[in-house]
């Protein structure tokens, strides 16, 4: 009997969390439609304020939700890779600026580099053709993009919202994920001119999505607007039951069988909240309206798919798949998400938990939305698929010390194998609600003891450590030695082993974890020359 995707149980659920997390904890295969609009690479920082004002109610719920999750400051907001709710009244104010130093994690690059090598490509382009800071930005998509792969359905599509600042950039990185072939529309929404334009330029009055499919296969529900005047002109000739009709070679063509004129990729009919009043403002500065997700939702899934949105801040798609009988799964990594997310449907007149959000009576009083913190992620009921790349020959620079040619995973797995899979930091992520430990290498990532940026060697197997992602978070790109991070994490009460003397022996794990890298090096050596 087939194991249940994990995304099935989670209809309904917000996360509050770092969406990168949330995805490394979906299962395979187990989404059919992705709707995100992401960070656009403006260089600005975005501040907005909420419409009407936060409430002292809301605003105590917020603190009162974070208490609930032992957050109750910046900096246990920090640790847990999450946003602190800043100033009594903003709606949103995020950092759409990137630097290579400060955005990129180096567990990210070593995964892009050797497991998804047209994508390390492009990303390596992009550093030296236009900048670090672009490059940056594209690895923090391209990560997520990459885990967003996994656990779309091969039947699943992805529509990515983007503009000009990096729509070229963002195409290539789709085109290496899901293959130039998948692209199905470029789809511009367009939007009246106003206001003043670039000072050599046209106005700017467009947004770009990107629509992607898993494959050459998936749900396509055609949409067809009404007939214009002058086409229904056309149809200038009735039968004897008074039916107007249109003759064609052949045949003929009836007015009330037509069903309209199919919706391009070009959208000019969907208004940005910026030219109405409507009640769906929030407060958040790019907003996008609830029809737009609509269009999306019912062209591409069917009553009952799975709709995830990874980045829900002002939750125009969870609203659009509710109104729309779908499933859906929400992340964002600000606890303000929630309170937009009440307001949004106490304005649909959707109930939360049961709780009617508003005086009018509900339209759906059962929508029982669940909303779990970073340290409550899903438990994944499955493994990660087996690298495209590990069946096809390594070049010989890979097998060059220091660079490592020991896969990722496996290298994870022995690492933790060398003392226990609670030894090398708190095991946190592995902890499960009723207190037992799982051994899993599903919540601990690869970090380098000497980071790279800090002129680090490499990916040799001697310098990686696995983190659990609180303590990744926090070791940041420090050059801290691993026995000294050990000890500051045991310092703090955060380490499973009962005392350091139950850790594992530093140089005999060296020692062993070289001896691994040169049997690798030989193994591929000697299949490289048959």
């Amino acid at each position: 009997m087939p194991v249940t995707k994990n995304s099935a149980a989670l209809n309904r659920t917000l996360f509050i969390a770092d969406n990168l997390y949330l995805l490394e904890h979906l299962d395979n295969e187990s989404v059919d439609l992705i709707c995100i609009d992401p960070p656009f690479a403006k260089n600005q920082t975005w501040a907005g304020t909420l419409h009407p004002p936060l409430s002292d109610e809301e605003r105590e719920q917020e603190l009162a939700t974070l208490a609930d999750w032992g957050i109750r400051n910046r900096a246990e907001a920090a640790d847990a890779g999450i946003e602190w709710p800043d100033g009594e009244n903003g709606a949103a104010k995020f950092k759409d600026i990137w630097r290579w130093e400060d955005d990129v994690h180096e567990d990210w690059l070593d995964k892009i580099k050797s497991e998804y090598k047209p994508l390390n490509r492009v990303i390596k382009a992009t550093r030296y053709a236009h900048g670090e800071d672009s490059a940056a930005y594209l690895t923090y998509m391209a990560i997520r993009l990459i885990e967003m792969h996994r656990v779309l359905k091969p039947t699943g599509s992805i529509f990515l919202h983007c503009d000009y600042s990096a729509n070229s950039y963002l195409r290539l990185v789709m085109d290496a994920l899901f293959g130039r072939e998948n692209l199905r529309n470029e789809i511009v929404w367009g939007y009246p001119p106003g206001g003043a334009g670039p000072k050599l330029g046209f106005h700017r009055k467009h947004d770009s999505i990107l629509y992607y499919g898993k494959s050459n296969e998936g749900q396509f529900n055609r949409e067809y607007r009404p007939l214009t005047p002058y086409a229904v002109s056309k149809f200038t000739e009735v039968d004897e039951k008074g039916r107007k009709y249109k003759r064609y070679p052949g045949g003929r063509s009836y007015l009330d069988d037509a069903k309209g004129t199919p919706v391009p990729d070009w959208w000019t009919d969907i208004h940005s909240l910026g030219q109405t009043q409507s009640n769906e403002r929030t407060g958040y500065p790019t907003q996008k309206p609830v029809a737009l997700a609509e269009r999306i939702i019912k062209a591409s899934t069917n009553p009952g798919d799975i709709v995830l949105d990874c980045f829900a801040g002002c939750a125009y798609v969870p609203v659009a798949a509710e109104r729309n009988g779908r499933q859906w799964i929400a992340c964002d990594i600000s606890p303000r998400s929630l309170t937009v997310l009440r307001r949004q449907f106490a304005k649909f007149r959707y109930a939360i938990n049961g709780e009617q959000q508003g005086d009018d009576p509900a339209l759906i009083a059962d929508a029982a939305v669940t909303v779990r913190s970073p340290k409550n992620l899903p438990v994944r009921t499955d493994e990660d698929p087996e690298p495209a790349i590990r069946t096809k020959p390594l070049p010989e620079l890979e097998f060059k010390v220091p660079s490592s040619i020991i896969p990722n995973k496996e290298m994870l797995e022995f690492l933790l194998d060398l003392s226990g899979y609670m030894a090398w930091c708190c095991g946190f992520a592995n902890r499960m609600s009723d207190g037992s430990i799982v051994r899993t290498t599903n919540n601990f990532h690869l970090d380098h003891i000497s980071p790279k940026s800090k002129e680090g060697t490499s990916n040799h197997i001697t310098n990686r450590a696995p983190m659990c992602t609180m303590h990744n978070i926090r070791k940041s790109n420090r050059g801290v030695l691993l026995a000294d991070y050990r000890q500051e994490i045991a310092d703090a009460g955060e380490m499973l082993v009962n005392t350091t003397d139950d850790l594992i022996n530093l140089s005999w794990a060296a020692d062993r974890a070289l001896a691994r890298h040169v049997q690798e090096a030989v193994k591929h050596s000697v299949q490289g020359k048959l």
